[in-house]
């Protein structure tokens, strides 16, 4: 089985990961920084490294340019974790295409060995560039939505909020639920007033696309449902 070296200074995070890991077979080590994972390196060999963007002592960047220098594989594969916001900032992460990966936090332990395997060559089918459903298509590549009545473009934040409902359909979605996976919010943080001024900005370009249907609908104390 593989080797993995996880690099996150954030105790929950890496010990929910090697835990993880190790239960699925991995053999894995961590580090708490990114100084004592470099030191890693030397007397262990490792097929990837997991890398919280979190840990204080080192940038990704940083990270990635020792990493090249000292690893004899220097195209061994790097799976940041990074924050939701972190994600959609072009060039906050130094990506290889094919080759790294990216995995917003919070995170379920099943996302992160779902994200390791196609860089491990153990490849999973790539998610569809057009998400369908309820009447509209959202295009992952453009962060535009169409519908019936015309197109319109979504902001990042927008486009994950509607990505991940339509994921969903018919499933009702908590407001804590979005804070968390789609803002990157830790549990039981963050104002649900973020979740319903975007919720009404993505309605009304939902509108715009197909007017007179209700497609994402709101259950009082509950949630939001993503109707099909």
């Amino acid at each position: 089985m593989a080797t993995v070296l996880i690099v996150s200074s954030d105790s929950p995070v890496g010990q929910s990961a090697s835990q993880h890991l190790a239960a699925k077979g991995y053999d894995v080590v961590t580090a708490t920084s990114a100084t004592e994972g470099l030191r890693a390196l030397h007397g262990v060999e490792v097929d990837a490294v997991v890398f919280d963007t979190g840990v204080g002592d080192m940038t990704a960047a940083d990270f990635s340019g020792w990493l090249r220098r000292q690893s004899p594989d220097r195209n061994m594969p790097l799976l940041f974790l990074v924050s939701a916001a972190q994600r959609w900032l072009p060039g906050s992460v130094p990506l290889r295409i094919g080759r790294d990966a990216l995995l917003s936090k919070p995170f379920h332990p099943e996302e992160l060995e779902e994200a390791l395997q196609p860089l491990l060559g153990t490849p999973t089918a790539p998610a569809p560039r057009t998400l369908c459903g309820g009447g509209l298509s959202l295009d992952r590549g453009l962060f535009a939505l169409a519908g019936d009545a015309g197109s319109i473009t979504l902001t990042p934040t927008e486009f994950r909020l509607l990505e991940y409902l339509m994921e969903r359909p018919g499933v009702v979605v908590s407001a804590d639920e979005l804070l968390e996976k789609v803002w990157g919010f830790f549990p039981q943080t963050g104002s649900r007033d973020i979740v319903r001024t975007h919720m009404r900005n993505l309605r009304a370009k939902i509108r715009h696309t197909t007017p007179g249907r209700e497609i994402v609908r709101t259950l009082p104390r509950r949630g939001y449902r993503f109707v099909v």
